[in-house]
């Protein structure tokens, strides 16, 4: 079997969300699957990630990063690119999909339906995008993945007819995450905070990870709080990001709050690893990596009490109203001031993070892709 992938989203320094998804799952596959060949599709020249001798990389110019370049890439390109390499399937792990009738053949996954709820979170031009064609790519999929349950219900409550072809496969956690030592959590502190103890939170500044929400949220724990815990905050500016650095700017705790932008590994893993809790209160989410992966760092984790947050989490966080930062401050200072609360989070996220597993995520996946 000969598959073509969607994998824009390989960039190197920048795997996060949807990257990281494409990573876990693909080099699974190559690795697994050593007698089918994997055709990856870049939109720009850039080290290969996945490799080995079932793969071959082709860049698609100009890159998809706009609207009318997503018409291009996905009418185009692919489909040629599909005919040329003699393709049984297309995958395509970002939502977007190909309307080509040349392609008979497609494995979609669609992480959420966000657009839907949050229109004023994004662009007028790629609002336009997604209410045109997003209908399109589900009815023309043969068959969708998508990453839980609350996603699974959405798709389903919004396109009726796909209810049949759609299967919930959890996302995994990565296998190098642990609890660090005492000395490790210390030195990380020390690096980090001058030793002071900190909230991590972690994630793309863009209106529905609700940085606000945790903003205001820290400033109530510290107005309450004579504890001199610090807000980091990882991720990079995606978009529609001034109110939050404007909220930044003028925080009566200003000084304690460290923005530092997108982190890679190693440091990101010690940097959660270390922290007192993560703050997660997205307003939706498909999964929610960040929650998973500080449960497997035994991390305490304070999350939203809705969509997919609270079926990741499940009994194993502190789940707020992500509008509520009364709540959220209220969670903050349980987790800093219980230390029983925040050992029994730990032993409950510990367990609860062995539930999802990239190996198991990949060959679910690669059994609908042999079936189709």
């Amino acid at each position: 079997m000969r598959i073509l992938i969607n994998a824009r989203f390989l960039i190197p320094g920048n795997v996060e969300g949807i990257g990281l998804y494409t990573y876990e799952i693909v080099r699974r596959w190559v690795r697994n699957h050593p007698n089918h060949s994997f055709v990856l599709c870049l939109d720009r020249n850039c080290k290969p990630l996945i490799t080995g001798p079932n793969v071959e990389y082709i860049v698609l110019r100009p890159p998809a990063r706009h609207p009318f370049l997503f018409i291009w890439w996905f009418e185009v390109a692919i489909p040629r690119v599909y005919r040329q390499k003699k393709c049984d399937v297309f995958f395509s792990p970002d939502g977007f999909l190909s309307l080509s009738a040349s392609i008979s053949k497609s494995l979609l996954t669609i992480h959420d339906l966000a657009y839907l709820h949050f229109p004023d979170h994004v662009g007028k031009i790629m609002l336009w995008y997604y209410q045109r064609f997003v209908p399109k790519f589900v009815s023309k999929a043969t068959h969708i993945i998508t990453v839980s349950d609350a996603s699974r219900k959405d798709i389903i409550g919004h396109f009726p007819g796909s209810s049949r072809k759609t299967t919930t496969i959890h996302n995994g956690v990565r296998d190098d995450l642990k609890p660090l030592s005492e000395e490790d959590v210390k030195h990380a502190q020390m690096t980090f905070t001058n030793g002071a103890p900190y909230f991590l939170v972690l994630g793309a500044i863009q209106p529905r990870k609700n940085l606000l929400g945790a903003l205001r949220a820290y400033s109530i724990f510290r107005s309450q709080s004579a504890l001199n815990v610090r807000l980091l905050i990882v991720g990079r500016q995606a978009w529609k990001s001034r109110d939050v650095m404007k909220e930044i700017a003028q925080h009566p705790y200003q000084e304690d709050i460290h923005l530092l932008g997108y982190i890679e590994e190693p440091e990101l893993k010690e940097l959660l690893g270390a922290s007192a809790g993560l703050v997660y209160v997205s307003l939706l989410e498909g999964f929610g990596f960040p929650i998973v992966e500080a449960m497997a760092s035994g991390v305490p984790v304070i999350t939203s009490d809705r969509s997919s947050m609270k079926e990741i989490a499940d009994d194993s966080a502190l789940l707020v109203p992500p509008d509520d930062p009364g709540k959220i401050a209220e969670a903050m200072s349980l987790i800093v001031s219980d230390k029983h609360l925040a050992t029994q989070l730990v032993e409950k996220g510990l367990k609860r993070a062995q539930a999802f597993n990239w190996d198991q995520a990949a060959e679910k996946s690669f059994a609908i892709l042999t079936q189709l």
